[in-house]
C-alpha cells in the first residue's frame, strides 16, 4: 500500500486510534484548517512523502479532510528549503513565492473547500511555474529567465496562463530555474544553467564527498525546463509548468521520469511568456502522474471567463485504462534516435535502455494492441537545406519580435531591447558572463541576422512542410496511424517542432549505472492532444510505474557545521565590492564573484556566509530563495 494511503487509513480509521500518533488521532475527526487555526497547529506537518505523492493522492487526502493546504504547503516549503540551495543542492527553483503569502492563499482556499467550493480536481494542490512566465507583482517573485537583466523588473499582469491556474485552485510556490533565455544566449552553455538559477541538478544522480565538499556525476537533466522536471521530480510540488520550442519541456521530463505534454502550437496563449517563436514555442505541463496531467491541461487549456472570446471547444480530456482502439506505430530504436551521439551511454547502457523499449513493445503486441512494428521515421537530414539548419535563421527573425513582446509586458524595466540586454552583459561579466558561459554568441547573431524575410519564410515553410506533409502526416496517412512512439532521446521532438504538432513523454526505466532515468516521446496530429492523454493514462495504468530518486536526505551531505565568519580583512572586502559593484542584491552572485578570483588559492567562502556577513553590516542581501516574508531579490 502506498505511504500516502497508509496515512490516510490511519487517520480515518476509528480501530487506529489508540496506536496513532496524538496529532494524528487528534486529526482523524478533524475538518480543513481555516483562517482561524492557531499558529500552534500550522506547524503541523502530514506524513505523506513529497518524493511519490501525485496530485490526485493530495485531493483524495484533501476531500478527505486528512490534511488542509496550508499544511501541503508548509511541507513542500520545508523540502524546498533543505535541498534547493541547500543539502542536495538541486537549484530547481529561482525563487519560492513569501511564506505568509502561500499560506494566506492555501488558508483562503481551505476555507472555500469547507464551504463546499471546490473550483476543481487540483483545487489547493501547488504548481511550480518555470521562470520565463509572467507572475504578477502581488505573487511576490521576479520574472528573470535567468538573466540578471530582469531581476527587478515588474510585469504589468500575470500571464493568462497563470490566471487560468489559479482560477482552477491552484497555489504557485516558486518559479523554476531554466537554461538561460531558453537556451538561446551561448551554443555551449549547459543546459539546465543560468545566471541568477545556477546549475540545476537531477535528483537521480550519484553524488559523494571528496575532500569536504560535495560533488556530483554528469547530472545531463535535459532542456531548458530542466528546473520545472526537477523540482516535480525532486517533491518540490507535485505538477509543473513549462515551455518547449525544440524539445525543451519532453527531454527534461524523460529525464526525470515524468509524464508530460506539449501541445499543439498555438494552442495556448503565450502572452506575458518569453519566447524564441511564433512558429515552434508552447507552453505545457509535466506531473509525476499520467492522471495529474490530465487534469492539469484541462485548467492549462480552458479559457477563464474574463478572457476575451473565452468560448472554448475543448472538452475535458478523459482517464482510459487501456489502449482500446489506438493504432500505434512504434519507431525500432536502431533506426532513429541520438544515444550512440551522447558520450555519456555507453554500450552496456545502450543495450539495457534498448531492452527495456523491447519489452514494453512486446507487451503491447502480447495484450493484443493494434501496433504497427517497427516505423522509419524521416532522417533529420530532411530538416536542413544544403547542409544548413533551417530552424537557425528562423528563430533568430523570430525571437526578436518575441523578446520586444515581452519586454513590453513589464510596467517597470531596465532593458527595452536585446542590443541592452548584450550590453548590460558585457557591463557585469561578472554576473552574467561567468566562466561557466563566458559568451553570448546566440544573443549576438540574434542581434546581427540579417536573413531576408524571404529566406526566414521558405525556411519556415521547408521545416513544416518536411515535418507535416511530408513527414509524420505521411506515417499517419500511409499506416493509419493515431500515434507515433519512440525513444525518449530520439529526434521525434525535433520532427514534431518542425510542423508545430503535439508531443509528449512518459517514463520507461533508469539507468543502473547512474540511476538517470529514461522514458518514450509520443506524437499525435495537430489538436489531438486527447489522443496523447489517452495513450499516457493507459500506460501508466498497465505498466510498472515510474522509477523514483533515492530520498533526498539519504545522499552525504557537506558538514552540517556552518563555517566560521572569516577574518575581518575578508570581511572588508566582502563589504567594499558589495558596496561598488553590482550584485542586484544577491549574495549567491558576490560568492560566485569573489571564490572565482580566488580559485587559485583555495579558498571559499559559500554563499550562507557571504548573505551573514552582507546582513549583519546592515546591507540588504538575499539568497535566490526568499524569506518568509519577502520574495527573491525582494528590495
Amino acid at each position: 500500500m502506498p505511504r500516502v494511503f497508509k496515512f490516510l487509513k490511519t487517520a480515518l480509521s476509528p480501530g487506529t486510534a489508540n496506536s496513532a500518533p496524538h496529532h494524528a488521532r487528534e486529526r482523524s475527526n478533524a475538518s480543513p484548517k481555516t483562517s482561524s487555526t492557531s499558529s500552534a497547529d500550522d506547524t503541523w506537518l502530514p506524513d505523506f512523502d513529497p518524493l511519490t505523492v501525485t496530485a490526485f493522492e493530495l485531493s483524495e487526502l484533501l476531500n478527505a479532510q486528512a490534511i488542509t493546504s496550508v499544511q501541503i504547503v508548509q511541507l513542500y516549503l520545508k523540502e524546498i528549503g533543505l535541498h534547493n540551495r541547500r543539502g542536495r543542492q538541486l537549484r530547481a527553483l529561482i525563487s519560492v513565492a513569501p511564506k505568509h503569502e502561500l499560506l494566506k492563499m492555501a488558508r483562503r482556499l481551505d476555507e472555500e473547500r469547507a464551504r463546499g467550493k471546490i473550483r476543481g480536481p487540483l483545487h489547493g494542490i501547488p504548481i511550480v511555474l518555470k521562470d520565463s512566465i509572467m507572475t504578477d507583482q502581488k505573487l511576490g517573485m521576479d520574472t528573470t529567465v535567468g538573466s540578471y537583466a530582469f531581476v527587478g523588473c515588474i510585469p504589468k499582469k500575470s500571464a493568462t496562463i497563470v490566471d487560468r491556474l489559479t482560477k482552477r485552485g491552484m497555489i504557485v510556490i516558486g518559479k523554476s530555474n531554466l537554461t538561460e533565455f531558453c537556451g538561446l544566449k551561448n551554443p555551449s552553455m549547459p543546459p539546465g544553467w543560468s545566471a541568477v538559477g545556477g546549475q540545476c541538478q537531477s535528483p537521480y544522480v550519484s553524488r559523494h564527498i571528496e575532500k569536504r565538499k560535495l560533488h556530483w556525476e554528469l547530472s545531463a537533466p535535459g532542456g531548458s525546463s530542466t528546473g520545472s522536471a526537477v523540482a516535480v521530480a525532486s517533491g518540490f510540488s507535485t505538477l509543473a509548468i513549462g515551455t518547449d520550442t525544440i524539445g525543451s519541456l519532453i527531454t527534461p521530463a524523460n529525464r526525470a521520469a515524468l509524464y508530460a505534454l506539449k501541445p499543439t502550437v498555438g494552442q495556448v496563449p503565450m502572452d506575458g511568456i518569453f519566447s524564441l517563436s511564433k512558429s515552434f514555442d508552447a507552453v505545457g505541463g509535466m506531473a509525476k502522474s499520467a492522471k495529474d496531467l490530465v487534469a492539469l491541461m484541462d485548467a492549462l487549456m480552458v479559457p477563464t471567463n474574463r478572457e476575451e472570446n473565452a468560448q472554448s471547444p475543448h472538452r475535458s480530456f478523459k482517464i482510459k485504462p487501456d489502449f482500446g482502439t489506438l493504432r500505434i506505430g512504434i519507431c525500432e530504436p536502431t533506426i532513429w534516435k541520438s544515444w550512440r551521439k551522447s558520450g555519456r551511454i555507453n554500450a552496456d547502457a545502450e543495450r539495457f535502455m534498448t531492452q527495456k523499449y523491447d519489452t514494453i513493445v512486446n507487451s503491447m503486441i502480447e495484450m493484443g494492441v493494434d501496433v504497427v512494428y517497427p516505423i522509419e521515421l524521416p532522417n533529420q537530414a530532411s530538416l536542413t537545406v544544403d547542409g544548413k539548419n533551417c530552424f537557425e535563421p528562423v528563430v533568430y527573425s523570430e525571437f526578436k519580435d518575441c523578446l520586444l513582446e515581452f519586454i513590453r509586458d513589464f510596467k517597470v524595466t531596465k532593458i527595452h531591447s536585446l542590443a541592452e540586454i548584450i550590453n548590460f552583459n558585457l557591463e557585469h561579466p561578472e554576473l552574467c558572463l561567468p566562466p561557466t558561459c563566458p559568451e553570448q554568441n546566440d544573443l549576438m547573431a540574434a542581434l546581427q541576422s540579417t536573413t531576408e524575410r524571404e529566406d526566414v519564410n521558405a525556411a519556415r515553410q521547408h521545416l513544416q512542410t518536411a515535418g507535416g506533409p511530408e513527414g509524420l502526416d505521411y506515417l499517419f496517412t500511409s499506416l493509419s496511424l493515431d500515434i507515433i512512439v519512440a525513444p525518449g532521446d530520439a529526434a521525434l521532438p525535433t520532427l514534431a517542432a518542425a510542423a508545430g504538432y503535439p508531443t509528449a513523454a512518459c517514463p520507461l526505466s533508469a539507468l543502473k549505472l547512474n540511476g538517470q532515468p529514461f522514458g518514450l516521446t509520443i506524437a499525435s496530429r495537430p489538436h489531438t492532444e486527447h489522443t496523447l492523454l489517452h495513450f499516457l493514462t493507459a500506460y501508466e495504468n498497465i505498466f510498472p510505474p515510474r522509477a523514483l530518486p533515492m530520498p533526498l536526505a539519504s545522499v552525504p551531505l557537506q558538514d552540517p557545521n556552518p563555517e566560521p565568519l572569516p577574518d575581518q580583512p575578508i570581511i572588508d572586502l566582502i563589504l567594499h565590492e558589495w558596496d561598488t559593484r553590482r550584485f542586484s542584491c544577491s549574495a549567491d552572485a558576490l560568492a560566485d564573484w569573489l571564490n572565482a578570483r580566488w580559485r587559485k588559492s583555495g579558498y571559499e567562502l559559500s554563499p550562507e556566509t557571504v548573505c551573514e556577513v552582507l546582513r549583519s553590516n546592515g546591507r540588504i542581501a538575499f539568497r535566490g530563495l526568499g524569506d518568509d516574508a519577502e520574495g527573491a531579490f525582494s528590495r
